[in-house]
């Protein structure tokens, strides 16, 4: 991603999931409440881990039990949230359920 370019998604992280935002491990669990926001959080998550990745062409995933279920719990989520990154050339692609974001790598 061009180092002076500034994107600002619409997320404000609740205060328990700002130790998740800030780790530094690759994995993590989240033991919250049902409708503590932990999608929300991790959809977030996904989104900046994809853009401050210096990676060549990168891939990021969201994982459900199945298909459907993550389609239901995560992808409304994720295209509201990636929104702003359309300004930049983004393709959302419904059919595969994958948002193409272009990094200049």
């Amino acid at each position: 991603m061009d180092q002076g370019l500034k994107i600002l998604l619409p997320y404000k992280p609740r205060a328990q999931f700002k130790s998740f935002h800030d780790r530094t491990q690759r994995w993590a669990c989240i033991v919250a409440h049902r409708r503590a926001g932990k999608t929300t959080a991790c959809v977030n998550d996904l989104l900046r881990a994809a853009l401050e990745s210096d990676k060549e062409r990168p891939r990021f995933a969201y994982v459900a039990p199945l298909y459907k279920q993550a389609k239901d719990i995560a992808w409304d989520a994720l295209k509201s949230f990636a929104a702003p990154l359309k300004a930049i050339g983004a393709e959302f692609n419904e059919s595969e359920l994958k948002i193409d974001i272009v990094t200049g790598k």
